[in-house]
């Protein structure tokens, strides 16, 4: 990973520094690391992980369901027809 310095402006560097670091989940491992976790421990985040997921995708699919549903009763657009009048 590379960062320039641009104008000698450190401060800029740095932050963008960090946040490739906190995308790339640098820290977290770090953090994941610096203490020994039980298997129960593992197993427990793991658990809690799942559910913040789970809750998140059923979130987003009743936000769905609701677009779609108030998209049903939205006035369509008629299409145009084509043109049988048009010279070959």
């Amino acid at each position: 990973m590379k960062i320039f310095v641009r104008n000698n402006d450190i401060n800029k560097a740095y932050r963008l520094l960090h946040k490739k670091l906190h995308e790339e989940g640098f820290f977290k491992g770090i953090r994941e690391k610096a203490a020994y976790k039980t298997k129960s421990e593992k197993r427990r985040e793991a658990k809690r992980a799942g559910r913040a997921r789970w809750l998140k995708k059923r979130q987003q699919l009743e936000q769905k369901f609701i677009r779609e549903e108030r998209n049903q009763f939205r006035k369509k657009k008629p299409k145009p027809k084509p043109n049988t009048n048009r010279k070959k």
